[in-house]
């Protein structure tokens, strides 16, 4: 086969939100080799419009809000008009003189839950030309007439934290806290929350809001996605390219298409973050770690053009099969920081 006619070869995008931490040690650190060599001889490249992974996703694909395309894989009838928010159902716990703000992934809010309170905000709102839409019991979205000034935060950098430093800035803040007040409130008395907090369950007594915008076709995009997530979905459907919901048992197995540009978006080391379980974030660090054990052979050899890795903290880390040429030093022993050192709680 003559230089020109020889196919290309992939690469892969690795987004791994949560990679580097920062956790605690654990009581097992997990065993890493693989994800050390790669990060030891990566080539960082600050991008600090991807400094979490909504706006890393976006990024990728040359889009501009991610409450649309997570919405359009939620609700696949959609008629995708409108200008929308995510409005995220949450529990807002007082802390001192303060609002600490959960999720809903560990509120169970059931389907009759969620339409009994969607169905209360649409009557009080509908004068203010908002409409919320709850297509799954636990992820909401607002739709605006006119679409609000505000520049938000997106709810999962506000998880477990107190809410005061996200709120919402720009020129229609003021207004904006005004109705989310108005929300809180209504929620708050509603009798489905009165009867969660009887029950001893967490009321769902806020909303979250955040990337707010249009649906329109990406303006970029690899040639296939693997990974879980409305967003990546909802992206992946706008840009008609392959969408595969999990990752194979090892890396050659997912790119096993010569000049494929694979982006693959590995969430669990977030999730374990997210609720503070140090184990858990070793044994998915763990997993990935396994899944990933064949790339720097590939990498030698040249089937994998380049791995970029994004741990969606402002900073791209791109590794290609030249930066691997100390390889057999490394099986020798070469010390290096392990991912546990550099993910380390400082």
């Amino acid at each position: 086969m003559s230089p020109r006619s020889q196919p290309t070869a992939a690469t892969l995008d690795l987004v791994v939100p949560g990679l580097l931490g920062p956790v605690p040690a654990p009581d097992a650190p997990p065993q890493t080799p693989t994800l050390d060599l790669l990060l030891a001889h990566a080539a960082s490249v600050t991008d600090a419009a991807c400094g979490d992974l909504p706006s890393t996703l976006l990024a990728r694909f040359g889009a501009a809000a991610s409450a649309p395309y997570a919405l359009a894989a939620d609700d696949p009838v959609w008629d995708r008009a409108g200008w929308w928010l995510h409005a995220d159902p949450v529990h807002l716990r007082p802390d001192r003189d303060l609002l600490r703000l959960f999720d809903a992934r560990h509120l169970g809010i059931s389907r009759a839950e969620a339409d009994a309170l969607v169905a209360a905000l649409n009557a009080h709102f509908a004068q203010d030309g908002m409409q919320v839409h709850a297509p799954v019991a636990d992820r909401w979205y607002l739709r605006c007439d006119t679409p609000p000034a505000l520049h938000t935060t997106p709810l999962a950098q506000v998880t477990g934290q107190h809410i005061d430093p996200y709120l919402p800035t720009g020129a229609d803040a003021s207004r904006w806290a005004a109705l989310m007040s108005e929300a809180q409130m209504l929620l708050f008395r509603h009798p489905v929350s009165q009867a969660r907090e009887a029950a001893g369950r967490p009321a769902v007594n806020g909303l979250w809001c955040w990337g707010g915008g249009i649906w329109q076709p990406p303006a970029a995009a690899p040639s296939r996605v693997v990974g879980s997530g409305p967003l990546l979905a909802g992206l992946a459907a706008a840009a008609a390219v392959m969408h595969q919901p999990q990752c194979g048992e090892r890396v050659d197995a997912d790119l096993d298409a010569a000049g494929d540009r694979v982006l693959v978006l590995w969430e669990a080391l977030d999730d374990a973050l997210a609720d503070r379980d140090p184990a858990a974030w070793a044994g998915a660090a763990n997993r990935l770690e396994r899944w990933l054990a064949p790339l720097p052979a590939m990498l030698r050899r040249g089937s994998v053009a380049a791995i970029g890795i994004d741990a969606c903290d402002g900073t791209r880390r791109v590794v290609c099969g030249k930066d691997l040429g100390w390889y057999r030093r490394w099986r020798l022993g070469r010390r290096r920081p392990s991912l546990v050192q550099r993910a380390a709680v400082r």
